[in-house]
């Protein structure tokens, strides 16, 4: 069924929309990423920001995945693959490795 109230997708009759220039305005007043429950947020990598979807996690475009976390011991020894499994359970990986 075609949409006849002449709405063209929005809440707010066309003729009732305020005019692109006031909405400029008050988008000019907004509290663009003040904090995180700010109504507008820009894209990067701050904490009040947006990641874009194209996003690497490499710390060009957003923060590095791992950033911080120290990966000690030497390879194929129980340290490593500790401190590997401590790394991944830190971003969220549960750990049901036994001894």
């Amino acid at each position: 069924m075609a949409n006849t109230d002449n709405n063209g997708g929005s809440s707010i009759n066309a003729g009732m929309r305020p005019e692109g220039k006031v909405v400029n305005e008050f988008h000019s007043n907004d509290d663009l990423d003040k904090d995180a429950n700010a109504h507008h947020h820009s894209l990067g990598s701050g904490s009040n920001q947006a990641a874009s979807g194209a996003h690497r996690h490499d710390g060009t475009d957003s923060l590095q995945l791992l950033e911080g976390v120290d990966l000690a011991g030497s390879r194929g020894t129980a340290t490593a693959i500790n401190a590997i499994i401590a790394a991944l359970v830190q971003l969220g990986a549960s750990d049901s490795t036994t001894a």
